[in-house]
């Protein structure tokens, strides 16, 4: 049999097929915990009047619950269905349920009581920061760190050069070559035998100590850049795979985090087909392609994950497609239910990949 399960500001219910009421579990009459619980079920979340109410369900005999959310309850088979019938059921009948069962006494208490959640759910909305967000601003700053970090370094290159221009080539690493600047100054400084060796011979201009003091100064901000770009590159990693393991698993933390980013959240990530996932980043190159203006891309910043680069060029489209459709799956698991499936959606996506490859 069929029940459909729904929730108010009154507690949890159930009907039948027939619109019929069977059963319900009414929530304390306390504003805080009402909002409490219509918080967590608006989330995905299983409070506990509806794990009462499903077990009262499955001992009567019913086998399928229909509700509006995407939540799983062991041992029965639960369906999401949108505006079911029990969702319009009770919000046309939930006043009465209110003072039938005794949960109110009158419509006026009812509405100052509905007035009071609203209130609290809506500061309880205004509090929180949603983590995905947080990520979201991160990922954005650590991007921005980057193009600064290049452009610094770009700059750092072209000064020092005036004095050891041969340095330049032969030591490739920004990072190394800042940290050669702030350690030693001036080339003849410099303890790396290759590179002293070097500077004997160097053809580059004479820097006065004032000279080699700023550019030190400057070699040290960029060096204290890369170190606030391994902590924030640390933080995302942290963050992405605590608040969406499963995207994580698939793409990575990193191109998890710009995925979200370009997605504009991780509930509009969990409603978009995966399609749409696969041209993330690619919206000008779209755009381009609907003017008749260029091929149609195949896709967007996905492009970076490592199965599509070690694919052969015919074959990365079809790689792409499958790491979408992973990524729509696992971005639904991570929003909606809330549990991890990483493990499981990485290892199809391996196998995927590699019959794909053959």
């Amino acid at each position: 049999m069929k029940a459909f399960v729904a929730s108010c500001i009154v507690g949890v219910f159930a009907f039948n097929e027939d619109g019929e009421l069977i059963d319900k579990v009414l929530f304390p009459k306390k504003v805080e915990e009402v909002a409490e619980r219509l918080s967590k079920i608006k989330e995905g979340d299983l409070v506990k009047e509806e794990h009462k109410l499903v077990k009262a369900l499955s001992m009567a005999g019913y086998d399928e619950i229909v509700w509006s959310k995407h939540s799983d309850v062991s041992g029965v088979n639960t369906v999401f269905q949108k505006s079911n019938l029990g969702d319009d059921k009770l919000q046309s009948e939930f006043r009465g349920y209110a003072i039938k069962f005794k949960w109110a006494n009158t419509q006026a208490e009812i509405n100052e009581i509905l007035t009071k959640v609203n209130i609290a759910l809506t500061k309880t909305k205004l509090r929180e920061v949603k983590k995905d967000k947080i990520i979201m601003q991160a990922i954005s700053s650590l991007d921005e760190l980057d193009r600064t970090i290049n452009i610094f370094s770009e700059h750092m290159r072209e000064w020092y050069g005036l004095h050891f221009p041969e340095m330049s080539r032969l030591v490739s690493t920004n990072e190394k070559y800042a940290e050669i600047i702030t350690a030693n100054g001036k080339k003849f400084n410099i303890p790396d035998k290759n590179l002293n060796k070097t500077a004997e011979k160097s053809g580059g201009m004479d820097f006065s100590d004032e000279d080699i003091k700023t550019i030190r100064a400057y070699s040290k901000s960029i060096l204290d850049m890369f170190k606030l770009k391994e902590e924030v590159t640390k933080y995302i990693e942290n963050e992405t795979k605590n608040e969406m393991p499963n995207i994580s698993a698939i793409a990575g933390p990193l191109l998890a985090a710009r995925l979200l980013n370009y997605s504009g959240g991780l509930e509009k990530m969990a409603k978009m087909p995966a399609s749409t996932i696969q041209l993330l980043g690619a919206e000008k190159a779209l755009f381009r392609h609907l003017r008749g203006e260029g091929k149609a891309p195949k896709f967007g910043v996905i492009f970076g994950h490592p199965y599509i680069q070690r694919a052969d060029k015919d074959k990365k489209g079809k790689i792409a497609r499958l790491i979408a459709s992973k990524l729509s799956l696992a971005s639904r698991f991570d929003f909606f239910s809330k549990t991890d499936k990483s493990a499981d959606l990485k290892k199809e996506l391996e196998e995927q990949v590699e019959k794909t490859l053959k």
